[in-house]
């Protein structure tokens, strides 16, 4: 999950990366409505993380009558559904990004601002993840003209949608003592052995409450095998006691405030980067290896 954040000028023209209509009110008023252009060229992770925020800001700008267009690149968002939860459809509208843009293409469309996390903000290193993402949805409103309304810019944000979708959950999935995101990483952020990854959760399931969303066997409950999606799984978090996670995007479903409340320690599986979280208990694993070392830190 890597984001930046990019302010790039047209040679010829002043950038037009903010737009301007006008809608006319009930009783002829005309209200002015700012357009703004973002867009991403990679991850789940990171459209999620973005999306995010700005469905938890949605009332501000809607207040502000701001509308987002936010483009994505087709050829990793396959599935479109799983980021279409975390759009208001009156504030978001999701585009595909232009074939010409979209990786290995170095190409960047002028008039849009960059969403991806890599750069650093202020000195502020995106390894130092917490902490990170503050400075990010600063910038984030800082270009929205939102940076005077106290608003929150944790990642751990108040996300009280995901409680509703929780006490719709089958009870398998309520209460869980342990959250495991087991599934295969796609871009190599740790060195993945199914096998070893299987026989943890199997041990694990021998002795607590678990749930995994990737199919291991027919006893342990698998939010894949019952239809549910990414954002089930961040409800799911919201009462889990220990989330072993494997740092891919499914994981940024659990960043809100109601899991960080809940979650004792958070196993993170990445040999990718070494990641700081500040705000969270957080422990990261760097090989299939030492998998077997999680057991004895689980406590319930």
């Amino acid at each position: 999950m890597v984001y930046k954040i990019t302010h790039r000028r047209r040679k010829t023209r002043k950038s037009s990366k903010r737009r301007k209509y006008v809608r006319r009110q009930k009783g002829g008023q005309n209200k002015e409505v700012a357009v703004f252009n973002f867009y991403n060229k990679y991850h789940y992770g990171d459209h999620i993380l973005n999306l995010k925020f700005l469905y938890n800001i949605s009332n501000h700008l809607k207040d502000k009558n701001i509308k987002i267009n936010y483009y994505y690149d087709p050829t990793y968002i396959k599935n479109l559904d799983e980021v279409q939860r975390y759009v208001n459809p009156d504030i978001v509208t999701l585009l595909p990004l232009e074939e010409q843009y979209r990786p290995p293409s170095t190409e960047h469309p002028e008039n849009r601002h960059e969403l991806w996390m890599r750069y650093d903000i202020d000195g502020i290193s995106y390894k130092k993840f917490d902490t990170y993402y503050s400075a990010f949805y600063n910038k984030i409103l800082n270009i929205l003209g939102l940076q005077n309304l106290s608003i929150d810019t944790s990642i751990y944000q108040k996300e009280d949608y995901l409680l509703d979708i929780y006490e719709k959950l089958d009870s398998k999935y309520k209460d869980v003592d342990i959250l495991i995101i087991n599934g295969k990483p796609n871009s190599n952020q740790f060195d993945y052995d199914k096998e070893k990854m299987d026989a943890m959760c199997i041990r694990l399931a021998g002795k607590y409450k678990v749930a995994t969303t990737i199919l291991v066997n027919d006893t342990i409950p698998c939010t894949m095998s019952d239809g549910l999606k990414m954002q089930d799984i961040g409800a799911i978090s919201t009462h889990a006691k220990y989330i072993i996670a494997v740092h891919t995007g499914p994981i940024t479903t659990c960043c809100n405030s109601y899991t960080k409340a809940s979650v004792k320690i958070w196993f993170v599986l990445c040999n990718q980067i070494d990641f700081i979280h500040e705000q969270i208990n957080f422990k990261q694993i760097k090989d299939s290896n030492s998998l077997e070392q999680i057991d004895s830190q689980i406590s319930i």
